[in-house]
Formats: C-alpha cells, structure tokens, sequence
C-alpha cells in the first residue's frame, strides 16, 4: 500500500530531507504529535508496518502527523543525519518510530509494532479530555452500566454546563438509552456549528421514522419468508440505523438500489446518502460511497 494510493492521508506524510528535519518533526509536534519512521528500502519489517501506519493516519484525521525518514537516502546527508539521530536515541536497527509530542521525543520503537500498540501510545497524545471521558462511558456502557455513564457525564456537565463536546456525548447517551424527550431537548439547545452535532440530529430524525415503522422482530420475520420485500428491508434499514449497525443498513439498503431504484421514489439511494452525510468520516462512507458509485455508473 503505497502513500500515494491514499490521496485523503498524503497531506499528513512528510518525507524528511537534509533540511527540514527541524521544522516538521520538532516544530510541528508542538502542535500536532509526530510519528517519525525511519526506514529503508530493503527493510522488510520497515514494508510491513507502513500499512499500519496509513490506516491510523487515516483513522485519527490528522490528529498526528507521519515524518519518513530513509536511512538509505540517495541524499549522503540525509544518509549522515539518520545516522546520527539513531546513535543519538540509541537505535541500532530498523524499522524505528520516534513518537514526538511538545517538541520532545517521548518515545522510541524498534521493529515492527502491533497496531494495538502504537493505537495505546497515540491515544495518550492525541486524546482530548472529551474523549477520554467519551473512552470511560464507552467502557461503561460496554459493561452494561450505561445509567453509571450517563450519571458520570451528568456529573461533569455541573462544572462543564457550556462543554460542546461534553453535550454531544449527552445527547449521544440519551439517545442509546431511549431517553428520547431529553435526548430532543439537549440536541436542540447545542449550537448549529459544533463539530458533529449534525450526527446525533441525524439520529433524532431516524428515530422519528421509526415510529411509524413495525416492530423489528416483525421485520425479521417478514425479511426471512419474503428476502424480495424492499419495504421490509428498507424498514430493517432503519432499525439497524438506530442499533449503530450501519454496515448491515447500508448493505440492506445497496440491495434495494440494485434491484429496484423506483422504490419509495429512489428512497433507499437517497437514505443512503443521508447516512453519508450523518456519518462523515468514516470509513465506511467511502467503501459504500464508491459501491454505490459502481453501481449507478
């Protein structure tokens, strides 16, 4: 998987010269943390680990940076300055990652790293304090202690009452646990340009679909004696919508776009492009989006 094979992550790779080494490593990390790679072209290990590093890179959406250092250069002083950086952290193998936050080396790798590691290193330079809390109630939610979550974001936002990000998380919870009147009354009190505000207003609207819509185990059973039925399916859509099964609603509702655009008026394409816009980011908007482009062209 080469960089340029990612043209939504090159802007966050830097490939450091005899020059600028400075500038976007030690500079830049006192804003955004950098991961530094220093590499070479022979180094299998080194080949190994750069998918990795894509997928985080595109994952956390800029919350780091990627600098690639060849210890190989055809450049002798690029050649001469990664040999100096290793003998000075003490590296003498590849592939090597230098984790650099506020200017300062925080910590160094050797060899090939598990995803699950340098995800546990980013997260601790690359977390807000919302998301460390939004980490906690995710964990407490997982443990079926959604209430207890709920309680210990009620707790910050005593403190916090104008925290946007903390409001979101609230409206988020409401909205898991059902608590839809309070859940309506904190989505339409958050501000119209707090970043990701349009999700849990998105959700909102669904879940006011949804009432006029069967019981999902009704849907189930339909779905199961009659797979042609394009209502029920649409109406599964829905439901796994408002369990966060998204993957499921998106395959359900393509289904619908291949075998039948006229439904509902083009409805399954068209909720579908709603689930887009509701989803921002993610990764699975594009690996749909370009399914649905296949499909329609």
């Amino acid at each position: 998987m080469s960089i340029t094979e990612q043209p939504n992550i090159a802007g966050l790779i830097t490939e450091i010269t005899a020059d600028n080494l400075q500038q976007v490593v030690t500079e830049v990390s006192k804003e955004t943390p950098v991961l530094l790679d220093i590499w070479a072209e022979w180094c299998q290990p080194c080949k190994a680990q750069l998918p990795i590093l894509m997928k985080l890179l595109e994952e956390y959406q800029g919350k780091f940076r990627l600098a690639k250092l060849n210890a190989e250069d055809p450049d002798p002083r690029v050649q001469r300055l990664a040999q100096d950086l290793m003998m000075q952290l003490q590296v003498r193998s590849i592939p090597a990652l230098v984790l650099v936050h506020g200017g300062q080396v925080v910590n160094v790798m050797v060899g090939l790293q598990k995803e699950a590691d340098l995800r546990a290193l980013l997260d601790e330079v690359t977390m807000s304090p919302a998301d460390r809390i939004q980490q906690q109630i995710e964990q407490l939610v997982a443990d079926g202690q959604a209430e207890q979550a709920l309680q210990l974001l009620q707790q910050i936002l005593v403190e916090e009452p104008n925290n946007g990000e903390l409001q979101l998380l609230q409206a988020n919870l409401l909205l898991q646990l059902g608590q839809i009147d309070n859940a309506r009354q904190v989505i339409e009190a958050l501000p119209d340009d707090l970043p990701g505000a349009e999700q849990p207003k998105a959700k909102l609207a669904f879940l006011d679909m949804a009432q006029d819509i069967a019981p999902r185990a009704q849907v189930t059973t339909q779905l199961e004696a009659h797979p042609d039925d394009h209502e029920a399916r649409y109406q599964m859509a829905i439901h796994q919508v408002l369990s966060d099964e998204m993957e499921g609603a998106f395959e359900n509702l393509l289904e619908i776009v291949r075998k039948d655009r006229a439904f509902r008026e083009d409805g399954a394409r068209l909720l579908m492009l709603r689930l887009f816009n509701q989803l921002g980011a993610d990764p699975l908007v594009r690996r749909f989006r370009n399914r649905l482009f296949s499909l329609m062209h």
